[in-house]
């Protein structure tokens, strides 16, 4: 099989699981937004419910920086919008906020959200891949992501377009997912729920990816280590088991099976890979 099929396959998975995430929303990462994620209540004031609801990141970027009032910001997979919306209060009426995803259900909530929050002026939401961004280059002062690049099967060409896009001197704010070394079963284990969470890269390797791009002063400001409790809430959330194994038999239900089979290898699986796993915010800069 071709590389380009590898990588067109493994992004239909991924456009698909968040689609499907959409109907269950509201699960742990959402309840985690003050508490674990970094958005205080003032934050969540300001923000339509339904963007909160639809949010599957990890942390809040925009804790790590500053975003001055008048300058441009990039999220990259910006999901149901609450990143953007949060950006948009921030650079004000003579700012500039763009949003990019690929998968159309979420284009249609940023987009709602965006007009919801009256800031649809200030922000505008772009259809387009993370790996080949709809954005002219040397364009915005600051490129956000919450939880996204880990889910792109080429994150060095994630990084490079990151480098094209922001000015000289412009400054990247990321949160993402890494993931110690974990058994070969367990890494199959949890694509068969979460083809998106398989692709996670050590920490490590994901820094040396960002400095291979051409940024520089990249830094680790944060890190949050997922314990056993963490990694229960978000299993819960994959698996999502919403009936019975009869039922899912009888309905031959795919997904529900497939959780059901997979449920009782849950908690052995959170003991290997508690404090594994975790999500860091990244600093980096493009040179002047």
């Amino acid at each position: 099989m071709k590389q380009t099929d590898v990588t067109f396959g493994h992004r239909e998975s991924v456009r698909q699981e968040y689609e499907a995430k959409l109907s269950q929303s509201g699960g742990f990462c959402a309840h985690q937004l003050e508490t674990e994620f970094g958005y205080d209540q003032e934050d969540q004031t300001a923000i339509p419910q339904d963007a909160i609801d639809s949010s599957f990141g990890c942390a809040n970027p925009l804790a790590m920086g500053t975003l001055n009032e008048g300058g441009s910001v990039l999220d990259l997979g910006c999901g149901a919008g609450l990143d953007v919306i949060l950006a948009a209060r921030r650079v004000g009426a003579n700012g500039k906020v763009i949003g990019v995803d690929m998968t159309g259900a979420m284009i249609e909530k940023a987009r709602a959200n965006v007009a919801a929050a009256g800031l649809d002026h200030i922000a505008e939401i772009r259809k387009g891949l993370i790996e080949s961004l709809p954005v002219e280059s040397s364009s915005v002062d600051w490129v956000i992501s919450n939880c996204v690049v880990s889910l792109s099967p080429e994150k060095e060409q994630v990084f490079a377009e990151v480098h094209r896009v922001l000015k000289p001197g412009g400054k990247m704010l990321l949160t993402d997912l890494v993931m110690a070394p974990l058994p070969g079963w367990l890494r199959r284990l949890v694509a068969l729920k979460s083809p998106a969470a398989a692709k996670a890269l050590d920490r490590d390797r994901y820094l040396q990816t960002i400095a291979g791009s051409g940024l520089m002063n990249v830094s680790v400001r944060s890190q949050l280590d997922y314990d056993a409790s963490m990694l229960r809430g978000l299993a819960q959330d994959e698996l999502n088991i919403r009936m019975g194994l009869w039922q899912a038999l009888l309905t031959l239900n795919r997904g529900q099976l497939t959780s059901h089979l997979l449920r009782p290898m849950v908690e052995p699986g959170i003991r290997l890979a508690a404090n594994k796993v975790a999500s860091i915010k990244v600093y980096a800069e493009k040179p002047v």
